[in-house]
């Protein structure tokens, strides 16, 4: 196969190994009361405590009014705190509720048991091609990601 025919696969595989895994994530929170974009939000918010709407929404290519109505659902739902920035009233940073760590720990669960289940159908010898594959990646689009060539 010709390079740039593997540059096209490669990007195309990834829109469609991402689309697929999105999908079978919505079926594990299909019963759940926490949607599965509420999970990414909170995971997000857990990674950086006071983050704002505003960056929520920058970070996830989320509008921010949807950000911003579904912080509002969260909060009532005691998934997490909204509180004023103490130096900038105008802000409004936003926190994982201590109500929401038992849900999102279940739902981690549930997702690791998605991974898993997907890559049962994967044969033992090549889990480790598909791991190698998968760092070499992650080393690529890092390196790009700092401005560095990734040659």
């Amino acid at each position: 196969m010709p390079e740039s025919d593997a540059r096209t696969e490669i990007g195309e595989l990834w829109r469609q190994v991402n689309r697929q895994m999105h999908d079978r994530f919505k079926q594990v929170f299909r019963d759940s009361d926490l949607p599965f974009g509420a999970m990414i939000a909170l995971r997000h918010i857990q990674q950086m405590p006071g983050v704002t709407v505003s960056e929520l929404a920058r970070r996830s290519g989320v509008v921010k009014s949807h950000v911003s109505s579904m912080m509002d659902q969260l909060a009532r739902r005691r998934y997490v705190e909204k509180r004023t920035d103490p130096e900038d009233q105008r802000l409004v940073r936003v926190y994982v509720a201590q109500g929401a760590v038992d849900q999102m720990a279940e739902m981690e669960t549930r997702m690791r048991e998605a991974w898993s289940g997907a890559l049962d159908e994967v044969p033992d010898d090549q889990l480790e091609e598909v791991a190698r594959g998968l760092r070499i990646l992650l080393t690529a689009l890092e390196n790009a990601n700092r401005g560095t060539p990734g040659h």
